[in-house]
Order: C-alpha cells, then sequence, then structure tokens
C-alpha cells in the first residue's frame, strides 16, 4: 500500500461511507475524508390553547433528523478517478425512483409509474448508522452538490473527458 493509495487508506481506517439504493440493492462506497459535518435534530411540538388555561397545551407531533455532510475523494491516479467519478454517476443514479414496465406492454410505450421512491440505507462509521447502532441509517437524501477542486487538477484523456483528482 502506498501513502498514495486513498481507498486503501480509508479502508484499512474504516473510513469508508457507504450508500445503498434499497430497491435496487446497489451499494456505493466512497473512501471519506470529511470536510464538514452536522447532525441536526428538529422536535415538532403543536399548541392547543383550552379554555380556562393560561399556557396552552403542547402535543408532540414528530422528531426529524437532518444530516449535512462534505467530503474529498481523492485521486492519486487516473484509473483511481475514472473510478470515483463513474461510482458519483451511480450515485446520482440512486436519487432517481424506479419504474414499472412501460403500461401499454410495448416498449416504445413511454407510460410508467413509479415503482418505488428512491430510498438509501446510509453508514459512515459510527456518525452516521440506524438509531440501534446495528447497521445504515434508512433515509432520503434531498441533494448533492458535486464541486471538484480545480487547483488539485484534472486528468485528461485524449478524447477530451476530465477526471478530477479532488
Amino acid at each position: 500500500m502506498s501513502f498514495t493509495d486513498f481507498q486503501e487508506i480509508a479502508k484499512s481506517k474504516n473510513q469508508m461511507i457507504s450508500f445503498e439504493h434499497l430497491s435496487t440493492g446497489t451499494v456505493v462506497s466512497f473512501p471519506a475524508f470529511l470536510t464538514d459535518f452536522s447532525d441536526n435534530y428538529t422536535v415538532s411540538w403543536g399548541s392547543e390553547q383550552v379554555f380556562g388555561r393560561s399556557d396552552a397545551i403542547k402535543p408532540y407531533q414528530s422528531t426529524s433528523r437532518q444530516i449535512s455532510l462534505s467530503f474529498d475523494v481523492l485521486s492519486a491516479s487516473e484509473e483511481q478517478a475514472e473510478k470515483n467519478l463513474a461510482r458519483y454517476s451511480t450515485l446520482i443514479k440512486m436519487l432517481y425512483p424506479t419504474y414499472s414496465e412501460p403500461l401499454a406492454g410495448d416498449i416504445s410505450s413511454l407510460g410508467r409509474t413509479i415503482k418505488t421512491p428512491p430510498l438509501m440505507r446510509i453508514k459512515f462509521v459510527n456518525m452516521i448508522q440506524a438509531a440501534n447502532g446495528s447497521g445504515a441509517l434508512l433515509g432520503c437524501i434531498n441533494g448533492f452538490n458535486f464541486k471538484p477542486v480545480a487547483t488539485a487538477g484534472y486528468f485528461y484523456k485524449e478524447n477530451g473527458n476530465l477526471f478530477p483528482k479532488n
């Protein structure tokens, strides 16, 4: 293992972030060099004012959780950069629902219905996991922001394709 084999370094330290698309079973993992992390919980309460009482009754409604994280995916070689970009492309595809077969039974038919939503299981060491600590956290993802670090540079292919180093 070389010092620039970021994937192996992350695996050896158990620093991989893993995304599993529930409806297809597709799993994508990245070496997670965290640059930002927040885990926010919000408790919602109702408010009901009743006759003869000066303070409102506050019935519990729900608790929600929102995780926000940023991480760098580093590539020491052109081959690794291509694999990382392919993983990212797979992850983006996982943000879409799965659809039924064409409704008319004809492949040229465009009529389809959503079969399953894009739910995912996400795991990152002890920071993102199921509440009981037994595995990945089930949830939905609001989106991703892909932002290569231009100063780190790119690997260039002869056909003009770019593969970010970071």
